[in-house]
């Protein structure tokens, strides 16, 4: 059985073994990369890749439960998978 963290790295291809933080731009190895449910778990946040974003391990602590930052996290999350799905197709 797949895990979430295992889910988002399979679908998301990495810049030569780097991934970037989605709040502070910093730029990440795997191990070192946090991935973050967008709405939390315990808000009811699933494990879809459309609730997961990658983040530092400052930023995800920083987060914790809060909600504050979930709409525009959500929406430039489905953006960008949406785009990549476009310019897969054409």
């Amino acid at each position: 059985m797949t895990n979430y963290r295992d889910k988002y790295f399979n679908s998301r291809p990495s810049n030569n073994g780097w991934y970037t933080c989605v709040r502070c731009g910093r730029k990440l190895r795997k191990g070192d990369a946090d991935i973050d449910h967008i709405l939390p778990q315990s808000y009811g946040g699933g494990d879809g890749l459309d609730n997961l974003q990658c983040l530092c391990k400052h930023c995800n602590r920083s987060k914790r439960d809060s909600l504050d930052h979930t709409a525009q996290d959500y929406i430039k999350n489905n953006a960008r998978r949406a785009k990549e799905s476009w310019d897969d197709l054409w």
